[in-house]
């Protein structure tokens, strides 16, 4: 049987600070309407506001290339389907860059929550912060609140870039307990 999708939220265009504002907004306005429970509603939050940090933290590299290609602009959208959420990201990224967002997100989709916490640890330790701020645990807060692994993938786009997909999965907590 094939399974519904509602789209909750859908943006494609430049991010900034007032439009990820909106955005959250957005999803506290509508999460009655879609029957989101209270629980679940602040897990979608987390996952909005790691996702689209993330995606706002590495936009200003690519100004340029998305004045000279808009289909390139990034986009975010929130989907329901009959028993669960999908939060999904698109974004331009270097293809310098693949092998490290590969080797982050792989690494936290091999391991299991004692592992995480540990990388968390490590991490925050360690101070392996980019020049962005980013050390990967944006990625370590959506494993631990997503229900499976981290989805990713690479599109080329234009040279030296590619169009960088994620993909976060989250069940409803009421079709969980009416199982």
């Amino acid at each position: 049987m094939k399974q519904t999708t509602t789209s909750v939220l859908q943006f494609k265009g430049k991010l900034t600070f007032e439009r990820i504002g909106i955005l959250l907004n957005d999803l506290k306005n509508r999460k009655d309407s879609f029957n989101i429970q209270p629980v679940l509603y602040k897990k979608l939050l987390t996952l909005m506001i790691e996702i689209l940090e993330n995606v706002f933290k590495y936009s200003d590299h690519f100004e340029d290339l998305i004045a000279e290609q808009p289909g390139l602009c990034p986009e975010f959208e929130l989907n329901m389907f009959d028993n669960s959420f999908s939060v999904v990201s698109r974004n331009p990224v270097r293809n310098e860059d693949l092998e490290i967002i590969s080797s982050k997100i792989d690494r936290i989709n091999s391991s299991s929550g004692e592992e995480l916490k540990k990388i968390y640890r490590e991490t925050i330790t360690n101070g392996m912060f980019t020049e962005k701020g980013g050390a990967g645990l944006g990625f370590i807060e959506m494993a631990k609140i997503s229900d499976s692994d981290l989805e990713y993938k690479f599109t080329p786009a234009a040279p030296g870039y590619s169009v960088y997909e994620l993909i976060l999965h989250i069940h409803h907590i009421d079709k969980l307990n009416h199982e």
